[in-house]
């Protein structure tokens, strides 16, 4: 046998940073491993997505496994427990299963296809009872006991799923999701490093009272014949304060799918100055990617991810290290000093790319235009008064403080109010208020806040008008572009199969139901006057329903009656007959 001392080595310290980190699972607690949990599924586990993988919004917080044998093959508990909820939705995880452990942590098992037949019959006595397809459910701890091993649901591509697979997490005493790969509870085959593609030095200096950051020089890196990387220009050039972010992507053998870095640890003249570790995620503070990463340009990034080496003074994640006390990952170089940087970056199986390189004193960036606006600390806000609208962006709103500039404007030919721009993300929802008072007061209940993109297209905010202020008032959760716009066409609902066909046995009945604006929230159906449990799906935009049939007799036909409405009250009945 072989032994890969490189991954021991890497596991264990990964083992004594989990026990002994305030952000781990605190001084002197077990972590349980291999040795207490089994795979979830019958085959071997390739991924699709790691644990602190970026999101949109959110660090991942499980591993997706793929459907190696296809939607419906088995989900297993991976150890002893019990069922302690169960969820049904549309969108998020999908069809959900919680299982919690004696040593109190919960397994997570997302986007299902079915429950087992004992859980599936409750769930679906709770959504009639409810008369809801969305249903959170809260079992008894000794309703449904569950061994390892045991089959408790079946893979699927339920709620918000890009493809059947299944997300399974492992959540810490504390509801954190634990890195499973990095801690070595599951192993995957992976001897390929993370890449790094650019290397970017941003300077920092203050205008209007607040930061100005600006990019000073992206450099490309290069990964020699040896396997060894480099930047293509070895030294950086900084005139007065700033910091570092990298551009990078990794990948396990085989795999096209991205996977997220689980370290990065940066020194300075061989002293330690900044660095990070992905052990566990906080759900309370998982929102707080947005200031993780370089936010402008990981809007713009492909498949890569790009991580700032700087931490906001808006920022409560405790993934940094212990240089986060001492310091904010700020870089400065005197007039004849040259700072030698190393980084070394890691993903979950312990690989690692090395880059080393200088800063130097460099001369003044050229003076461009300054931002116009005002200077918006991050911890206090400001409010903008405009003809006809007003923004109010509460403290703490900002992960960092920089100039805001408000304004009237126009996009593909539609007056908008022009706030920041959406490259600045926020923590906290801004209000966003504009007036509405040419709108008929006949259509002033279908109005809502619109973000207008740089062509012209319509996003709802969602909102309302406020009879009091006389406008048009939502909370939003970034910047841009804004417009009042009014949904006043109802949903469309299309049958799959005309109406009086024969359902054969063992098929669904299916609509295509879409909303031009406001998009769909409501959505019923009854059979013969009877309510009737309808699934929606909004990725592929559909509403199924599976025909419930008599056990012995023949055939019948039956009057269907689908509603469908959007979040402005429009609404759209499909009547129709179908026979099974």
């Amino acid at each position: 046998m072989v032994i890969d001392w490189k991954r021991l080595f890497f596991m264990a310290a990964a083992t004594v940073w989990v026990a002994a980190q305030a952000f781990g699972t605190g001084k002197g607690t077990t972590v349980y491993g291999a040795e207490y949990y089994r795979s979830p599924v019958g085959f071997a586990i390739q991924l699709a997505g790691n644990v602190g993988e970026i999101r949109s919004g959110h660090f991942h917080t499980g591993l997706d496994i793929r459907a190696l044998q296809g939607p419906g093959s088995p989900v297993y508990a991976a150890a002893d427990g019990f069922v302690s909820r169960v969820g049904v939705s549309p969108t998020g995880y999908g069809h959900v299963l919680y299982v919690t452990h004696p040593n109190g942590e919960t397994s997570v098992y997302g986007h299902l296809e079915s429950f087992e037949p004992r859980i599936a019959r409750w769930v679906r006595s709770q959504q009639y009872a409810k008369r809801s397809f969305r249903v959170d459910l809260y079992p008894a701890s000794g309703q449904f006991p569950v061994k390892q091993g045991q089959r408790i649901a079946a893979l699927g591509n339920t709620g918000s799923s890009g493809g059947p697979h299944l997300h399974f997490e492992i959540r810490d005493a504390y509801g954190r999701s634990r890195n499973l790969i990095a801690e070595g509870v599951f192993s995957v085959p992976d001897r390929i490093p993370p890449t790094v593609s650019r290397v970017l030095l941003y300077e920092v200096d203050s205008v209007a009272g607040a930061p100005r950051r600006r990019l000073r020089q992206a450099v490309a890196v290069r990964t020699l014949p040896d396997g060894t990387t480099q930047p293509e220009d070895s030294v950086l050039r900084l005139h007065g304060a700033g910091y570092l972010a990298y551009e990078v992507i990794d990948y396990k053998e085989g795999r096209s799918n991205t996977m997220g870095v689980y370290s990065l640890r940066q020194t300075m003249d061989g002293g330690r100055h900044f660095s990070f570790r992905l052990d566990r995620i906080d759900f309370a503070t998982n929102g707080y990617v947005a200031a993780f990463v370089d936010y402008p340009e990981n809007r713009r990034a492909r498949r890569t991810s790009v991580l700032r080496a700087y931490v906001s003074p808006n920022n409560r994640l405790a993934s940094y290290g212990p240089e986060r006390r001492l310091g904010d990952g700020t870089i400065r170089v005197a007039d004849s000093a040259e700072r030698r940087v190393e980084t070394v970056i890691r993903d979950d199986a312990g690989n690692a790319t090395t880059l080393k390189f200088s800063i130097v004193r460099g001369e003044p960036m050229p003076e461009t235009e300054e931002p116009q606006g005002r200077g918006v600390m991050w911890w206090s806000g400001a409010q903008f008064r405009l003809p006809g609208a007003t923004v109010d962006i509460p403290g703490r709103a900002l992960y960092e403080s920089m100039v805001l500039e408000a304004g009237q404007d126009t996009v593909a030919g539609r007056p908008v109010v022009r706030i920041g721009s959406e490259d600045v993300p926020l923590q906290r929802a801004a209000t966003v208020s504009l007036a509405a008072d040419s709108v008929p007061a006949s259509r002033r209940s279908k109005l809502v806040v619109a973000a207008v993109d740089d062509r012209g297209r319509l996003s709802s905010m969602g909102g309302g008008w406020d009879a009091e202020t006389r406008r048009v008032t939502a909370q939003v959760k970034r910047l841009g572009c804004f417009a009042v716009a009014a949904d006043t066409l109802a949903p469309v609902v299309t049958a799959a199969l005309a109406s009086e066909g024969r359902i054969p046995a063992g098929q669904t009945v299916r609509w295509r139901a879409t909303d031009d604006l406001s998009g769909i929230v409501r959505y019923s159906l009854t059979v013969d006057g009877r309510w009737e449990l309808l699934a929606w799906d909004p990725k592929s935009r559909t509403l199924e329903y599976v025909p419930q049939r008599a056990a012995a007799g023949a055939e019948t036909r039956h009057r269907l009656v689908v509603t469908v409405g959007d979040a402005k009250g429009n609404v759209t009945t499909w009547k129709g007959t179908y026979i099974w």
